[in-house]
């Protein structure tokens, strides 16, 4: 993920020259696609025909600094933009913006984060910046049978982070707590204290990537997603309000001297309400993924597959889901390329899952009702600057 891998990015800038005065890098990524996607639903005209589309995948705008404040300490800061080249809509700071302190301590940031275990899901993927329909969070982000994001994929808002200097030539961890911001006592209505925390490990060096994150959070979840409930019935109906998740990842990537990088990631998902009764849903997902570059064409291909959400005291759900995607890139310099790809999502019967970014709608809302399948074909243009 351009410019977002925050353990790396801010450990190079805390170990950068000492600088006279603050100094203010513009940057961005303008990447938009021809996309035709079309969406299959189980139940009456729930269907999606195959439409043509403008696909404007994570384009940014941001502006990042350090301002050397003498003994080895720096301040930092970032902005950044989210902006959709396909329409001209966008808001400021709507993605990793932070500031904070960096020195031979490590760095200390608060704001949007993009937090360790996003970074790990980001790194794996083979699209440009995992950006666009087609990542593989489509399967390792949501519990299929809820049609819902966990988190561990999303941007964390109103977070505190510390990040290690890197050891050892390559070992860096980083620990972050998420400010849940909500609190109710009030005896008639369900107790509520919204917070999460992760803490992750990586080592990063040569060919070899290694991750390992734990994630944990509490009260958050119904917050974040209000439909939850609606759309997973009688389970959750049981868990009720105060809906918390644990989510463990480890991530890898080996590139081998010809060329080919090859990449996994397995995710473990669990929900619970466990202080009003034992209900429990519970999911496992992983992905593979290998790429190969040759001259100034990278071919790739990855594959993702979620298991089926069980739930103890209940019957599972039958919402395993697999997502497929084919991508090309030819780069025209170090900073623009071309890219194609094709992605074909499938859910079984109770699965709700769409693409994560850029999902196939039906008049603006996602094909209704579990087992639907989508697919999409796009070209397009990346530029970074």
């Amino acid at each position: 993920m351009q410019k977002k891998m925050i353990a790396l990015a801010i450990a190079g800038l805390a170990s950068s020259a000492a600088l006279a005065q603050t100094q203010v890098t513009l940057y961005g990524v303008a990447d938009a696609g021809q996309a035709w996607v079309k969406g299959e639903g189980r139940g009456p005209n729930n269907d999606q025909k195959r439409v043509g589309r403008l696909d404007s995948n994570s384009s940014l705008l941001g502006f990042k600094g350090t301002e050397d404040l003498g003994n080895g300490l720096k301040a930092i800061f970032q902005m950044e933009t989210q902006l959709d080249i396909s329409n001209g809509s966008g808001f400021i700071g709507g993605r990793d913006t932070y500031v904070g302190l960096g020195g031979n301590f490590g760095t200390v940031l608060g704001g949007i984060l993009t937090h360790p275990m996003r970074l790990m899901g980001a790194k794996v993927d083979i699209l440009p910046g995992a950006a666009g329909f087609g990542t593989t969070a489509a399967v390792t982000g949501q519990i299929s049978g809820l049609g819902v994001h966990t988190g561990a994929d999303d941007r964390a808002t109103n977070t505190l982070a510390y990040i290690t200097p890197i050891f050892g030539g390559g070992f860096s961890a980083t620990a972050a707590y998420i400010n849940g911001e909500s609190r109710v006592e009030d005896n008639n209505a369900p107790k509520v204290n919204a917070k999460a925390w992760q803490i992750a490990g990586q080592y990063d060096n040569g060919p070899l990537y290694v991750a390992l994150a734990y994630h944990k959070t509490t009260d958050m979840l119904n917050q974040q997603h209000p439909a939850l409930n609606a759309n997973c019935g009688s389970a959750c109906s049981a868990i009720g309000a105060g809906l918390d998740a644990t989510v463990w990842r480890v991530a890898g990537i080996y590139t081998a001297p010809f060329g080919t990088r090859f990449s996994a990631l397995y995710d473990h998902t669990k929900l619970d309400r466990s202080d009003v009764n034992e209900t429990t849903l519970k999911r496992s997902a992983w992905s593979l993924g290998v790429a190969h570059t040759f001259g100034n064409n990278t071919l790739g291909l990855q594959y993702a597959r979620s298991g089926d959400t069980s739930v103890s005291g209940g019957p599972d759900f039958n919402d395993s889901t697999r997502i497929w995607t084919l991508a090309y890139q030819y780069a025209l310099s170090k900073r623009t390329m071309l890219q194609a790809r094709y992605s074909d999502l499938k859910n079984d019967r109770d699965g709700k899952s769409n693409f994560y970014l850029n999902s196939v709608a039906n008049n603006g809302q996602n094909v209704a009702g579990g087992g639907a399948k989508y697919s999409g074909f796009m070209v397009g243009v990346r530029h970074t600057f």
